[in-house]
């Protein structure tokens, strides 16, 4: 009898293992599908850089936690960093990044214009050729998502100063074939002998004429279109400004003359 009570008593503890197994394994079988109905499929992208991730956090800031990552305040989450992970949630992650850059540029030279009666008006020579200069200029870049947003100049250096470009433009004029250095719209009269020499001291003749030397410079030689070529021999108290009197041999020509505006023109 008590080997029957002996057999059923170890029985017992055996079911009993046997039963604390089951349940343990069960357990591990619960725990196992669990957690593989939590794991999800996303999408992250940063700056442009896309890759397939699988998780079982809940929040965007749970796995970049559990990734040992820490955002900065302007860097942007999309959609947001306290949003719930779901399966196949896209992440998209733009950092924002301060770079400096020190690049070189080049700096535009000025044109000088030099007036010339050398050349003819609407003629042109450079004289001088210009050159570019070179500035060292460093800039503070903003970047978000690896695109650039700003960038500032912080600091600029000059390696070597531009040129100044020098241009001749042309004044002289032609006519007849014949160059001069310019002309000048002038109202003329005619005189005649007077029984004087001229301001230079010459006695007039054909082609004297009396000038404001502030307008023609004295010595001048010249043409007058119906009159012919003239010299700037000789002054006279009404001949201020875009004023001359040309000479005629007699009273009568320079009457004929009259008053008339000319084109002088200068060589």
């Amino acid at each position: 009898m008590n080997w029957l009570k002996q057999k059923i008593n170890e029985n017992r503890q055996f079911y009993r293992v046997l039963a604390l197994a089951i349940g343990c394994n069960l357990l591990l079988v619960g725990l196992f599908a669990a957690v593989s109905y939590s794991v999800k499929d996303i999408t992250v992208t940063v700056n442009g850089k896309t890759a397939q991730y699988k998780t079982i956090r809940n929040s965007v800031n749970d796995m970049l936690r559990g990734w040992d990552v820490t955002l900065e305040e302007k860097d942007v989450v999309k959609p947001g960093r306290n949003a719930d992970l779901k399966d196949g949630t896209d992440v998209e992650i733009a950092l924002y990044e301060v770079q400096k850059e020190t690049v070189s540029e080049a700096t535009k030279y000025k044109t000088k214009v030099e007036y010339t009666s050398d050349l003819l008006e609407g003629e042109s020579k450079v004289t001088k050729k210009g050159v570019k200069g070179e500035d060292k200029v460093t800039y503070e870049i903003i970047y978000l998502g690896g695109v650039e947003q700003s960038r500032r100049e912080i600091a600029r250096k000059t390696v070597s100063k531009p040129v100044t470009e020098v241009v001749a433009e042309g004044t002289a004029v032609s006519y007849n074939g014949v160059k001069y250095s310019k002309v000048i719209t002038m109202v003329s009269t005619g005189y005649t002998h007077t029984g004087n020499r001229t301001a230079t001291g010459t006695w007039p003749h054909r082609g004297t004429m009396a000038v404001d030397r502030r307008v023609v410079p004295m010595g001048s030689y010249g043409y007058v279109p119906g009159y012919g070529e003239v010299h700037a021999e000789d002054t006279g108290g009404a001949i201020k400004g875009n004023r001359i009197d040309l000479f005629f041999n007699s009273r009568g020509q320079a009457v004929s003359w009259g008053r008339r505006t000319v084109d002088l023109y200068i060589k």
